[in-house]
């Protein structure tokens, strides 16, 4: 999985592509940990456009995100409609905005 971030204060964007799996977690953490060392972002979008599967694991780790960024919006955009059901189905929809 490739995962790129870009800052653009107050709004973190996070764009992955690939499988979002387990085997996707290093990149993952990468990218969150380097943002989180941003005490001025607000805002954590993620863009999945490209995202070609996304598996329970995943799902865990932008949960764990959640809990390590209190008072920070998680906005997932560009899903596929599979991956959608996904976070719907796992009644996340309360904890990410989705788009």
């Amino acid at each position: 999985m490739q995962a790129i971030l870009e800052l653009a204060q107050p709004v973190a964007h996070i764009r992955l592509a690939g499988h979002f799996t387990w085997e996707g977690q290093r990149s993952f953490r990468q990218v969150t940990q380097d943002m989180l060392g941003h005490a001025d972002i607000e805002a954590i979008h993620f863009d999945l456009a490209r995202v070609e599967s996304m598996d329970s694991t995943a799902l865990g780790m932008l949960l764990l995100l959640h809990e390590r960024a209190p008072g920070r919006a998680i906005v997932l955009h560009g899903l596929r409609a599979d991956i959608r059901e996904m976070v719907d189905i796992a009644n996340t929809g309360g904890i990410f905005e989705l788009r």
